[in-house]
């Protein structure tokens, strides 16, 4: 009987695994937003070193403002809420159970309104370099 207590998972046990569970998820999460990030942010680049037309550089300038300030934001959410060294392993509690990443119920709300200004930023990009391709500008 004592060994079907100890098969049984604990609550602790399973809001521990969770916790890495979701740990993982937000940092490929925020890998993929700084990888896209990147990206888009090397096409405004290319924008803003080949056209002089006031409107376009405009416009190129504002999402490169924005998606740099949701960059700094990604790289501020990875290092400080998001576990990724070798101490993340299902050996150790951290993140669950460090200081550190004792805030992890702020993340979510945090990581759902960033998650949802980068998709707006990044669709209005999106719509903006497709007009500049449509032009035959780009």
């Amino acid at each position: 009987m004592e060994s079907s207590k100890k098969s049984l998972a604990s609550p602790d046990r399973l809001q521990l695994d969770y916790c890495r569970t979701e740990n993982q998820r937000r940092a490929l999460e925020l890998t993929h937003y700084k990888q896209e990030t990147n990206q888009l942010l090397a096409l405004l680049d290319d924008v803003l070193a080949h056209y002089n037309h006031a409107g376009l550089r405009h416009r190129a300038i504002d999402y490169h403002q924005q998606l740099s300030r949701l960059k700094t934001w990604f790289n501020r959410m990875q290092s400080e809420l998001i576990c990724e060294s070798g101490a993340c392993t299902a050996d150790h509690p951290v993140p669950c159970g460090a200081v550190r990443f004792s805030r992890t119920s702020l993340l979510p709300v945090q990581f759902v309104e960033l998650s949802e200004d980068f998709a707006r930023t990044k669709a209005g990009c999106y719509q903006f370099l497709s007009v500049i391709v449509q032009l035959n500008l780009m």
